[in-house]
């Protein structure tokens, strides 16, 4: 029997959506056991190690996600601890973004769109890598696209199921990172502009007492769930300003996301780097524009957000990194399908009918996408993210017994919290000095750009005395870990 008509075309759907899905989850458990950065290493030592209970009283700083943290601590509890098993939480809810996309793609676009978008997705070089992060980001942007499909689903049925559904989202999502409180800003922004200008008059009331509603509820949701460690997270806050404000400023944020977005599809040449970002920046306009003809509101959901995080990142801490916009992905994603879409039939009108097919067209653009972002996988696969581990077997390997370890920075906790080594640790010139009188002198660190602030004077001195340093390669920006051997100074 030949199975036809739309329940076989849903089936064949579903099962290319599993499978694809199920590629996503071997391409995020590739190389997941590496090395951690400074980041996870922080949360692990002051987050997942400790107690549930202890989780939800903490709040250490920024570095701190307590979602994840509580999701991690069962992780780890259950399979030991190790790289792989801290990162399991975002390996996982990695893996389960690909359908959602796919489901949201459904709610603002064609079926074709929306397969398109969970393919890249799957493939797609920045998404791996923070699915290979233990840290809340990619909770944060599984809880974005869920609530945004939420929405969508509120606006065009006036279901209080979906209110509901979008306030526990969110909370959890706001639980995961504050980043959501900016995110929510944004859509509730968006909504308002539905109910007043384009929803039809007798929709207006209950559609604006159900969006109340919601995001009430997610406010509710988010104190009740800080409820334990409100008084820190307000003193961290309100009382301690963040030391990079002049160093993670936004101009540092948008060259690096522009280096970064370049990379993620195998652009390590900066020409061709440059070409990348200028095709994607024409896309992404033409996707933007297409979404706002067909849905307004849509494009409002998936667009305001970018400036809620914007000002809510500098008024709150005053700095600004690529990942807080990590959250918005899939939006990006969707927008980019769009618009390779729109242009292919824009080229194949103009080629006429006999000379393109746009369909094929459009489906040639994505397998030149999803080729970019597995080649540029090689990268991802091939370093941890921060090498701490390489570093200090070298040094082991290669220091003389009365040879000194000595430490810069955020190295310091890598060396001596995490992996279990007493290095000395550097904070003045003096220090240094001191060290080199009577032996020679190991010497680790990583970050430069942010030890030009805090110890411009040792890192004139490693410039100038280093003559043969040995840099381990990482994937996170800026985070190789440099080793250089100085000779006594008496």
């Amino acid at each position: 029997m030949v199975l036809s008509g739309p329940g076989a075309d849903r089936d064949h759907v579903v099962t290319r959506v599993v499978l694809v899905t199920m590629l996503a989850l071997v391409l995020r458990g590739i190389g997941a056991n590496s090395g951690l950065w400074i980041d996870e290493i922080f949360s692990l030592v002051d987050s997942f190690r400790l107690s549930f209970a202890s989780i939800a009283r903490s709040y250490p700083g920024d570095t701190h996600h307590p979602l994840y943290s509580h999701l991690a601590h069962l992780s780890l509890t259950l399979f030991g601890e190790a790289p792989w098993t801290i990162r399991l939480p975002s390996i996982l809810v990695g893996t389960a973004s690909v359908p959602l996309l796919y489901l949201l793609g459904r709610e603002v676009g064609t079926r074709r769109e929306a397969f398109f978008a969970a393919v890249i997705l799957a493939v797609s070089y920045h998404h791996i890598w923070f699915s290979q992060n233990a840290r809340g980001y990619v909770i944060l942007a599984w809880c974005a696209l869920a609530g945004a499909w939420l929405l969508l689903r509120l606006m065009s049925t006036g279901q209080a199921r979906f209110a509901v559904g979008y306030a526990v989202v969110t909370a959890l999502g706001a639980y995961t990172h504050l980043t959501m409180v900016f995110i929510a800003l944004g859509q509730a922004l968006a909504v308002l502009g539905h109910v007043v200008l384009i929803a039809e008059r007798e929709e207006r009331q209950q559609l604006a007492w159900r969006s109340a509603g919601a995001f009430i509820g997610a406010a509710a949701g988010t104190v009740l769930f800080y409820l334990p460690a409100l008084p820190l997270v307000l003193d961290h806050f309100l009382n301690r300003p963040s030391q990079l404000v002049g160093i993670s400023t936004p101009g540092w944020a948008l060259a690096e996301t522009a280096r970064v977005l370049a990379a993620g599809f195998g652009a390590g040449n900066p020409y061709l780097g440059a070409a990348v970002l200028s095709a994607g920046m024409v896309i992404g306009l033409t996707g933007v524009l297409s979404l706002w003809r067909s849905n307004r509101t849509a494009a409002a959901l998936f667009l305001v957000p970018v400036g809620t995080i914007v000002a809510g990142a500098l008024l709150a801490r005053g700095t600004m990194y690529p990942r807080f916009f990590f959250a918005l992905a899939g939006f990006a994603i969707l927008i980019g399908v769009r618009g390779i879409l729109v242009v292919s039939e824009w080229v194949g009108a103009r080629l006429g009918a006999g000379h393109a097919n746009p369909i094929r067209s459009g489906a040639a653009m994505m397998v030149v996408v999803v080729a970019a972002s597995l080649w540029s996988l090689r990268q991802n696969y091939r370093y941890p993210k921060q090498d701490f581990v390489g570093a200090l077997a070298y040094i082991d390997a290669s220091a003389a017994p009365r040879d000194t370890i000595a430490v810069i920075g955020v190295t310091e906790f890598a060396f001596n919290r995490y992996l279990g080594r007493k290095a000395a640790v550097l904070t003045t010139p003096a220090s240094l000095a001191e060290l080199r009188q009577s032996q020679a002198v190991w010497i680790a660190w990583a970050f430069p750009r942010y030890l030009v602030a805090s110890a411009p004077e040792i890192l004139s001195t490693l410039n100038r005395d280093c003559t043969r340093t040995t840099t381990f390669r990482g994937t996170i920006g800026g985070g190789e870990v440099h080793v250089c051997r100085l000779e006594p100074d008496p």
